[in-house]
């Protein structure tokens, strides 16, 4: 029925195309844009890079702090590449997080200090800050190397030992990814790791090498040898390697000094030490 005055009704199918055609075409526009944002924007977030893309600049970022880490009155000790597979990039999805740590050892009463001045060396883009909190109980550092790679530490204002972490956060898995790397062997050792071992009363060992590239080129490599007999008194054992060096920490627990553009670090376990020594970007 069509009253006096007014057109007839539109017929119901008539409208519901209508509307199936502008959410179809609304459909396609959002694809499309996706689509083209996929391949001309950059990511906005790790879970848009996979662990591959990330571990050159978890390399390149490792190789900065590395070499803003090394100072003369400071010990360095270059980790290895670590990888976790425990991580969730989403609540049903798996991941993959690679790190890499720099452990320094500081002088009493200068975690603070050295904090500052690493984040200071490190460079302009990473806009790495340092301070303290907690009333000046707690000190740490964060830095941004870009690609969202992440560079911290956080620790006790009293500590003798920082460890900084290089990180990717979580991101999905790529199957052209060398995550497996075994540690090297070396059979040429720095001078100083030789005396040390020798002062220690050690003469049969094999070192394992870690290796970083430095931003002004080169290398800095950390040589590291496991189940060192430990003597009756360390402090003792090495008073003929020290008696130049800088010592950055004597404890019962390990010692850490440096001598000439080398880091030496020896740290007890029960009854054995792992004895390492990091040669400066060369």
């Amino acid at each position: 029925m069509t009253l006096p005055g007014h057109p007839p009704a539109a017929p119901a199918t008539r409208r519901r195309w209508w509307l199936v055609g502008v959410v179809v075409a609304w459909i396609v526009a959002v694809a499309a844009l996706g689509w083209w944002s996929v391949r001309t924007d950059p990511p906005t977030v790790p879970e848009q890079r996979d662990i591959a893309d990330a571990l050159p600049v978890l390399e390149r970022a490792t190789g900065a702090l590395f070499a803003a880490a090394t100072a003369d009155d400071r010990a360095v000790v270059l980790g290895d590449l670590r990888v976790s597979r425990n991580c969730t990039v989403t609540p049903v999805r798996g991941g993959v997080e690679a790190s890499r740590d720099i452990t320094v050892y500081v002088q009493a009463d200068q975690a603070l200090k050295a904090l500052e001045e690493i984040a200071a060396r490190l460079p302009a883009d990473f806009r790495a800050e340092a301070g303290a909190s907690s009333g000046g109980r707690r000190v740490g550092l964060y830095a941004d190397a870009g690609g969202f790679v992440a560079i911290d530490a956080a620790a006790d204002s009293t500590t003798q030992v920082l460890q900084l972490r290089v990180s990717t956060g979580c991101r999905p898995s790529a199957d052209d990814a060398d995550l497996d790397s075994k540690l090297p062997s070396a059979t040429q050792l720095p001078d100083s790791l030789r005396r040390a071992l020798a002062a220690l009363g050690s003469d049969d060992y094999v070192a394992t090498v870690q290796e970083v590239a430095c931003p002004d080129g080169g290398a800095g490599r950390t040589y590291t040898v496991d189940g060192v007999p430990a003597p009756r008194n360390l402090g003792r054992s090495l008073e003929p390697v020290i008696e130049d060096a800088t010592v950055v920490r004597a404890e019962p627990a390990g010692w850490a000094y440096r001598t000439g553009t080398d880091s030496v670090v020896i740290v007890k376990d029960a009854d054995s030490l792992r004895v390492s020594v990091t040669t400066a970007c060369s």
